[in-house]
């Protein structure tokens, strides 16, 4: 449902941007006549705007990759829910009847996940230091609540709905806000008759939580390493230290990519200024570092985790490692992107395809890569992209746009116009 409201708004924006009469008689942000070149309806810039782009590639600013959180509403099989924070409430929705339902939790809940499968949601209390655990039906709401560590802010639940780690995260508090622990989280017992709240010490700031799928261990990301917790196990107080993600100890980058396959068997690491990659065995601790022709400017894991791939976009390049099953280096697949700048790769849900695309204002292309035979097929398109959303199930991904100037400038006011709207594109991946 939430996917629903979220293209319905999408749409709402798509059609704002193209109420406005486009220039040069074309519609909307389709192409007119002499705008084609070749096939598939996507324009040619100007030469001037192609040179610029290409004489400035190496001197580019970092990509900055966007992985919007559309919150609330939550959907569970039967009902949507909604936290009301200003009136310390959640707002429960019947799907079935559209009957509305104010149900009191406690202090302001802000952030809130549903637990999956189930007529139930945990939402955090960020003025009273715990979580409302709701669980409804037609005719009942039952309220429980736990304590968690103070001022935590980010919720992670487990796919199989018996376990969510709660949180402080640095990077989602605003300058006014209080500052939570940057060294435990806490870790709640969903299963109904044995619910409970475990304090548990980790890494330092965590940074991202991800789970197995048989909710079995949570590996908490964190500025020293994976934290990996084995949560059925777990008891208040344990301390669990983070595995390294680097053979230097005083290892201390400006920025770092952490991602874990869904088995907590790899741990694979980018991390500024250092030319190659990581990957980190978590069960034995085993690193191996492969070096590549440029810093990565992006990293992503095939869905069912058996590959990772880097972006390399000052060497035109993608490569695709395949993970092994044991303790071994990956074997990997190099293309070149020619002539294509592309520094951000998202990873379509069955693991075919791959989108590349720069978030560089004035760039304004884009390109499939085929991940079974690292074919690239780049695209040209009208704005440049802010981020990319591929609903699941879907061979179509939205290409979400914000008004920048190309390269190079223009004078063309049909590209004036174009450059200076929001608007997304609808890009089909198997035909381009």
């Amino acid at each position: 449902m939430r996917y629903l409201l979220f293209l319905a708004a999408l749409l709402l924006f798509g059609c704002a941007g193209s109420a406005t009469p486009a220039a040069s008689g074309s519609s909307g942000f389709y192409p007119s006549a002499e705008d084609v070149s070749g096939g598939g309806g996507y324009y040619a810039p100007d030469a001037a705007a192609a040179a610029d782009i290409s004489s400035t590639k190496p001197d580019l600013p970092p990509e900055k990759e966007k992985n919007p959180d559309f919150g609330s509403p939550e959907s569970s099989p039967n009902f949507v829910f909604i936290p009301a924070a200003d009136a310390d409430r959640i707002v429960k929705i019947s799907g079935a009847t559209l009957k509305v339902t104010l149900i009191e939790v406690g202090d302001k809940p802000r952030v809130l996940k549903v637990v999956p499968g189930q007529d139930a949601v945990l939402a955090i209390d960020s003025g009273s230091d715990d979580v409302a655990l709701l669980r409804s039906t037609d005719t009942s709401d039952d309220v429980q609540f736990l304590p968690v560590l103070p001022h935590c802010n980010a919720l992670s639940m487990d796919p199989t709905g018996n376990f969510a780690v709660v949180w402080f995260d640095l990077a989602r508090a605003g300058a006014q806000d209080p500052v939570g622990s940057l060294q435990a989280v806490s870790v709640i017992q969903l299963a109904k008759g044995k619910e409970a709240s475990l304090t548990v010490s980790i890494g330092y700031r965590p940074q991202a939580v991800q789970f197995t799928p048989d909710g079995q261990k949570a590996m908490v990301v964190t500025a020293d390493g994976v934290s990996v917790l084995t949560l059925p196990t777990l008891k208040d107080g344990d301390l669990v230290a983070a595995v390294p993600v680097s053979k230097n100890p005083l290892d201390k980058p400006l920025d770092r990519e952490v991602l874990t396959t869904p088995d907590g068997m790899w741990a694979v690491v980018r991390q500024s200024e250092k030319a190659g990659v990581t990957f980190v065995n978590l069960p034995s601790h085993w690193i191996t570092e492969i070096t590549l022709d440029s810093v990565p400017t992006d990293l992503d894991l095939v869905p069912d985790g058996s590959a990772a791939l880097v972006t390399l976009r000052d060497s035109s390049q993608v490569a695709l490692f395949k993970l092994p099953a044991t303790a071994t280096t990956p074997t990997s697949q190099i293309a070149s992107l020619g002539d294509l700048t592309a520094g951000l790769a998202h990873i379509t849900d069955d693991g075919k395809t791959a989108v590349l695309y720069t978030s560089v204002a004035g760039i304004e292309q884009a390109a499939t890569l085929d991940l079974a035979t690292m074919t690239v097929q780049p695209v040209l398109l009208r704005k440049t992209v802010d981020y990319v959303f591929v609903p699941p199930g879907s061979r179509k991904a939205i290409l979400v746009h914000k008004p920048a100037a190309v390269l190079g400038g223009t004078t063309d006011p049909a590209e004036v116009f174009v450059d200076n709207a929001e608007g997304y594109t609808l890009f089909d991946l198997d035909t381009g």
